[in-house]
Order: structure tokens, then C-alpha cells, then sequence
């Protein structure tokens, strides 16, 4: 048996080990288009998409130089396209010179020489009338033109560039007529960028966890692509720092650019747990109707300690909304201090000057709601909390963020000041990923879901202090009574207590 014939079985046995079925494997045999083992793992995933209970999301990632665009490119143009008719697929790379000159050299290493097309007008076209067009993004707002075109497949690079809300409208795109399709997505990314967040929650997380329902994960590293050159090896090797680790290896964990890097999982989240009442509890709202809103409930132990405990997270929301929001999410007998928020629920929208802000709306919204959950006016249980403006500095507003997530070690035990109940689930998906602004470093890139990191940084320059416990209250009080008595005075309860 000769050293070809072994590699062709070889090769075999992966793609029957990934569970590609043996019609594929004849196809890119034929077209001598040979997948690495990882690769076979992905062309199986595509076609167990076609199953009526299989993933539609399939992500290939984790670091640079595997051949993810190879393999994308491959299974659309190879595979997809030819076994079903008149099939229409929207391919979308992140680059900074023409479509038509970016995806020039990916045609040629996958597709040339190893089925007939024709390439033109940033589409290639195949003989049974199916086509791939070529779509190329600076930023996400050029995504706005591909919106409303029904698409039977959708292929996205670099999609850790991309926020959530943009690809989710992308996504509406994707729908089909063919009866012997169902439509699905491809995607390809690293760690990093403004999407980091919500693609690892997405695709990283469920495959860590074996929880994989509509998606799959692919990963792999320059490890998995033995063709790739020298220099590009050793320049991927010598990276150092978070980039390395990122580029390199994969690391979702921790990547370049990332805001704040003190953030751990394991030191600033914990299980939650029954606030006590006499703890400190207050609000802090960054206002957003467009863009989400975000809503944060904070309680401060007596040791220093804040607890971000509960919150409220979309869009659509005008400052009556809101207040609803806050009433509906908060137990009369939560005693909340004071809200905190965004400088721009006082602006007033339009030209009419009796117009009311959203703080306005707000407030009486609330006074209504709870006059009507509190049956005693003339002893009012519930009463409304005050509504103040936030200090709006960010420089200096990051800087004291960064000093509540600094490690510190407490009796052995590496924690922070500020810990985040892991029931927040918006606030642990989009505050971890902010990261630089490349024109303003000292500042968060704002492009990306910045909400949750603006109303924690509203609530930390309220310069919330320890609570005071009810024995602390009393200890005071003995002490002021004790330093009264000495100094002489008469009537020291009445002097105490009025």
C-alpha cells in the first residue's frame, strides 16, 4: 500500500470519525479539496443543519491562522452550492480595501481549479444557479445595505467586530423559500473587539459547558493548519501579553484591548443571597430609549463591600416606563435611598418648554405607583426615593471603577470591594468585553454596549458608604449617652432621641 492510498484512508477515517456522510466526502475528494480534522468537524456541522433538529449557528474560532475563511469558503462553494439549486448566500469579511480585491486570493486557494464558477460584480455564480455574494465592511453601519434581502445562507468574518444588535438585525435576512433548505449561519472570529462579550456568551460558553442547542463551536488554533508559513508562525509565537494569549491561543478569558483587566469572573461575581435591611440600598440608572437602558440595584455591606444585586436591561423605555420598571422590580420594604442616573434623563425633548424630561416623568410615575401600593397617606410605609444627577466625569469615573475591582486579599482569600450577583446576567455579558477607545484611550469605546459600564460608574461616584447595622446604631448611641453623662447634662435621653 502506497503512502497515497494511506493518506487517502487516513483522511477518510477523520471524516467518518466527525460524522461527515460519505457524499460530502466525495465531493471534496473529487474537487481535491482535503479539510484538516478540524475542518471535517465543521463540514459535518453544516450538514447536520440540514436535520430538523440540528444547529443553524455554526462559529469557527479561537485564534488566528487555522483556514477558517478556507473552510467557509470551501463548504458554501464546494458543497452547499452545488447540491441545491439557485441557492443564495451572502458572504460578509471585515476590510479595509475592495470587496473584489479581498476576496481574490480566498477564491483562488479555495475554489480554483477545483469547481467551475463565474466571478464578477463581487459575485460568483455556478452552473445550477446558485451564487455567493461578496460583501465587504469598514465598520457595522455598512451592514445596514445587506438588511431586508432574504438570504438562504449568511457567512460573517470577524464577527467579534460586530455588536449583537447589529447581527440580530442581519439575521432577520435569513430566510428562505427552497423547501429542501433550512437557512443558517456561518460565522468566524477571534477574541476581542467590541462583540468579545457576546459572542463568547453565544458560542464560547455553551460549548464549554456541553450546552450547544441551535449552535456549534469549532475551535482551533495556528496549530491545526500544518501549511501555514515560517515567518507567520513565528511571529504569532512571539507575541507577548494578552495578545498572545488571544491571537495565539485563544484566550477568551482575557484579550487585548480590554478595559478592565482586573475583571475575574471568580473574584467579582457571587452566588446571590438575602440582602439584609438595614444594609444600604440605592439605584443608578443609565438612560438609553434607542440604545437599552440600564438599571442597577446596589446594596453596601457594612465592611465596604457593594453588591450590584439585581438590574433591568433593554430598550424602548421613556422615563414613565422606567419608573414602572423600577416600582414593579423593587419590594416596598427594600427602602431604596436614593437613584443615581444618567445627566440625560433631565434633558427635555422637542421645542415646547413645559415639556417634561424622563427624570420628570420618572419621578411622578413612581409617586404615582406607589401612592397606590401604600393605603395610609397620612403614614406613608413606601416612600419614593430621591432622584439625583450623576457626575458625568469619566476619566476620573473610570479610575475610581478601576479602584472598586482591584484585587485585595482578606483573610487569605483573594476578593474585591465590589462583587456582582451572577443572576445580572446583562451587566456579565456586556461589562467584561468594553474596551479602548482607539482615539481616547483613557475612555471606553462607546460604540459598543457601554450601558452597564456607565450606570456602575454613576454609582460608584455617588461615593456610597458602609451601612451601618442596627448594633451599630445602638453602640453609637451608648457612646454619645456615655460622653453626655460625663460631661454633666441633664435630661440625656430627651437630648439623645429628639
Amino acid at each position: 500500500m502506497n503512502n497515497s492510498t494511506k493518506s487517502m484512508e487516513r483522511m477518510i477515517q477523520t471524516a467518518y470519525n466527525a460524522g461527515s456522510p460519505k457524499d460530502q466526502v466525495e465531493v471534496f475528494t473529487k474537487a481535491g479539496y482535503i479539510p484538516f480534522p478540524w475542518q471535517w468537524e465543521f463540514h459535518a456541522g453544516a450538514r447536520e443543519a440540514d436535520k430538523e433538529n440540528g444547529p443553524v449557528d455554526l462559529g469557527l474560532g479561537g485564534a488566528r491562522g487555522p483556514g477558517k475563511s478556507h473552510a467557509v469558503l470551501s463548504q458554501v462553494g464546494i458543497d452547499d452550492c452545488q447540491r441545491v439549486p439557485r441557492l443564495k448566500a451572502l458572504f460578509l469579511r471585515q476590510t479595509g480595501m475592495a470587496a473584489k480585491e479581498s476576496f481574490e486570493d480566498l477564491i483562488d486557494k479555495a475554489l480554483r481549479g477545483r469547481i467551475e464558477y463565474e466571478y464578477a460584480s463581487n459575485t460568483l455564480r455556478f452552473k445550477n444557479g446558485s451564487k455567493i455574494l461578496l460583501g465587504g465592511f469598514r465598520d457595522e453601519r455598512d451592514l445596514d445595505k445587506y438588511i431586508g434581502i432574504e438570504y438562504d445562507i449568511i457567512i460573517i468574518e470577524e464577527l467579534n467586530q460586530l455588536s449583537e444588535e447589529r447581527v440580530l438585525k442581519l439575521k432577520g435576512s435569513l430566510r428562505t423559500s427552497k423547501p429542501n433548505w433550512r437557512p443558517r449561519m456561518y460565522t468566524s472570529f477571534n477574541p476581542g473587539g467590541k462583540g468579545h462579550g457576546w459572542v463568547k456568551q453565544k458560542y464560547i460558553l455553551p460549548h464549554r459547558e456541553a450546552l450547544e442547542s441551535t449552535t456549534r463551536f469549532y475551535p482551533s488554533t495556528y496549530r491545526s493548519n500544518p501549511f501555514l508559513n515560517n515567518e507567520y508562525v513565528q511571529y504569532l509565537e512571539g507575541l507577548q501579553g494578552d495578545l498572545g494569549k488571544a491571537w495565539r491561543d485563544g484566550e477568551w478569558d482575557l484579550f487585548a484591548g480590554q478595559y478592565f483587566t482586573e475583571w475575574n469572573h471568580n473574584i467579582h461575581t457571587c452566588s446571590p443571597f438575602q440582602i439584609p435591611d438595614d444594609w444600604k440600598k440605592f439605584c443608578a440608572l443609565d438612560y438609553g430609549y434607542t440604545a437599552p437602558s440600564s438599571l442597577g440595584w446596589y446594596a453596601v455591606a457594612p465592611d465596604g463591600t457593594l453588591y450590584r444585586y439585581k438590574e433591568f436591561y433593554g430598550s424602548g423605555q421613556t422615563g414613565s416606563k422606567l419608573g414602572e420598571r423600577f416600582v414593579e422590580n423593587t419590594n416596598p420594604t427594600e427602602k431604596i435611598q436614593y437613584i443615581v442616573a444618567d445627566p440625560a434623563f433631565w434633558a427635555k425633548r422637542g421645542e415646547d418648554d413645559n415639556a417634561l424630561s424622563g427624570a420628570e416623568k420618572f419621578e411622578l410615575r413612581v409617586k404615582e405607583l406607589l401612592k397606590s401600593i401604600d393605603k395610609n397617606p397620612y403614614n406613608p410605609v413606601v416612600v419614593p426615593p430621591a432622584l439625583i444627577k450623576a457626575n458625568n466625569d469619566r476619566i476620573n469615573g473610570w479610575l475610581e471603577v478601576h479602584e472598586w475591582l482591584k484585587p485585595i486579599e482578606i483573610d487569605g482569600k483573594i476578593t474585591a470591594r465590589f462583587q456582582v450577583f451572577n443572576t445580572c446576567t446583562e451587566f456579565l455579558r456586556t461589562f467584561p468585553s468594553l474596551i479602548h477607545d482607539e482615539r481616547n484611550p483613557e475612555d471606553v469605546d462607546t460604540d459598543g454596549e457601554d450601558h452597564t459600564g456607565d450606570e456602575f460608574r454613576y454609582s460608584v461616584m455617588s461615593r456610597p458608604k458602609p451601612s451601618i447595622t442596627g448594633q451599630q446604631k445602638e453602640d453609637i448611641l451608648f457612646k454619645k449617652m456615655i460622653q453626655r453623662k460625663k460631661q454633666g447634662g441633664n435630661n440625656i435621653r430627651k437630648r439623645l432621641f429628639v
